[in-house]
């Protein structure tokens, strides 16, 4: 069992997405698609996020890795099922949708009116368990054991979920095993307290074998589209 018994939440939808020959993803994305999204009844919460314009994959590159997929969008959804929402993808490169449960190891709540880019740096990741590891083996390793690492390595991250995939909803779906989601306060909390100690990096990489095979980094500018009632949360709007 976990130390702590972390908040968690089933039945989270992840979609992954990229744009074709020419089309305008990043205008589309932010004007149409997450207002249209955020607006459908039964969603409860509605994270849309957008290939980040920093160039901020650089500071742990090497450790991560760059995004081989071309990710550029991806969509966190609580509330819905698959089959309410696919139509809203209906001719979009999908790279991968995936039913996953969410553990909130670092929660950060503000009270920020919706639809505006969040200013802290956050940083998805796509990861695949160890050739010798089943799924269930990688992430009960991952829950139990890792986050305690995080949070001795990790100084800087405001916030940190694992999302462990459950289900894949699309036949050419990415095999994927799960997503750590990080954000940092800043630059500099990216800079300096994503390995905060001299010896962080080796051991952050020698516990991470337990329960990653790969895990490509996509760095997003976040907008926080829908949040639930209990948040006192400010009118959905376009981005801005």
């Amino acid at each position: 069992m976990p130390l702590y018994d972390y908040p968690r939440h089933t039945d989270k939808l992840i979609v992954l997405m990229s744009s074709g020959d020419g089309f305008p993803l990043r205008s589309w994305y932010l004007g149409e698609h997450a207002p249209r999204t955020a607006a459908l009844e039964g969603i409860t919460e509605y994270r849309a996020n957008i290939l980040s314009e920093q160039a901020l994959n650089c500071l742990t590159r090497d450790t991560n890795g760059e995004d081989p997929y071309g990710v550029q969008a991806v969509d966190e959804i609580k509330g819905a099922r698959w089959e309410d929402i696919k139509a809203l993808y209906e001719g979009l490169h999908i790279i991968g949708a995936y039913r996953v449960t969410e553990y909130m190891i670092r929660e950060l709540h503000t009270d920020r009116p919706t639809g505006r880019k969040s200013p802290e740096i956050k940083r998805i990741a796509l990861l695949t368990r160890p050739v010798d590891k089943t799924h269930e083996q990688a992430m009960e390793y991952w829950l139990e054991r890792h986050p305690s690492f995080c949070f001795r390595h990790h100084s800087g991250m405001a916030s940190y979920s694992q999302n462990h995939v459950d289900g894949v909803l699309t036949e050419d779906s990415l095999p994927l095993d799960g997503f750590p989601i990080l954000t940092y306060w800043n630059e500099d909390a990216l800079r300096f307290g994503h390995f905060s100690m001299e010896d962080s990096k080796r051991l952050m990489v020698e516990d991470c074998r337990h329960f990653r095979s790969t895990s490509f980094v996509v760095t997003v500018d976040e907008y926080i589209m829908k949040r639930p009632r209990s948040w006192r949360d400010a009118p959905c709007r376009t981005p801005a």
